[in-house]
């Protein structure tokens, strides 16, 4: 029990590692920001330790958002550590060969913006009501209430989109790293701030990287015509 309390506490953001200009960094938000960039650099070099890694960035990011409050983003660590897993377990079955980057088109675009919305404001009733149901868990209110809901939405399907190489799902990761660079940054955790401006600057290389090929693709197959 002694051991088990032991490794707790390393889990809680009173647990500082070092100060840097005023600011005391926790252990958690240290291993969660490292592990995070870790996680992205090794997915750009289609590594798979990323796979591990983001397991290990999904475990460090849920204690930290339980701690701040923000509970979407605490939940979405569950669907980061699930996708992860079938992550690691797909890229050991892959043949090595990718499909094409294509686009969602006009409908389907209209319906990704209508699954947002409803899902932001789902998502952002069931957190809003977590306090009320379970008083014990989560005896403070969330904040950010929505746009932390409207970030926890859009990564899901953001990712949902990169796994199938629609173009869309980079201009979306642009939209998700911005609301949180805003959001992290008022919660004063600016490491994590710092991570997300780097993944910021990833989503628009991402974008413009995609788009390039998008192109490319769509000439080859006029060509081809």
């Amino acid at each position: 029990m002694e051991q088990i309390l032991f490794l707790k506490q390393y889990f809680f953001l009173e647990f500082t590692i070092f100060t840097w200009i005023g600011y005391s960094f926790s252990l958690l938000e240290f291993l969660g920001t490292t592990s995070g960039l870790v996680c992205v650099y090794l997915a750009s070099r289609n590594h798979i330790l990323t796979w591990p890694i983001g397991i290990f960035n999904s475990i460090c990011f849920f204690f930290l958002f339980f701690q701040i409050q923000l509970y979407s983003d605490m939940l979405l660590q569950i669907y980061f550590f699930g996708s992860s897993i079938y992550g690691w377990i797909i890229w050991r079955k892959r043949t090595g060969q990718f499909t094409k980057i294509v686009s969602l088109g006009r409908e389907k675009n209209l319906l990704v913006l209508f699954l947002i919305l409803s899902g932001t404001i789902g998502l952002g009733y069931f957190t809003k009501h977590l306090p009320i149901w379970f008083p014990q868990v989560f005896q403070k209110p969330p904040d950010f209430l929505y746009w932390d809901s409207f970030t926890t939405v859009t990564s899901i399907i953001a990712n949902l989109l990169l796994a199938q190489r629609k173009l869309e799902s980079w201009f979306l990761w642009v939209f998700v790293d911005i609301v949180c660079i805003v959001i992290y940054s008022l919660k004063n955790i600016p490491f994590v701030t710092l991570e997300y401006g780097i993944f910021l600057l990833i989503a628009f290389y991402g974008s413009w990287h995609w788009y390039q090929e998008y192109r490319e693709n769509l000439k080859s197959s006029t060509l081809s015509v």
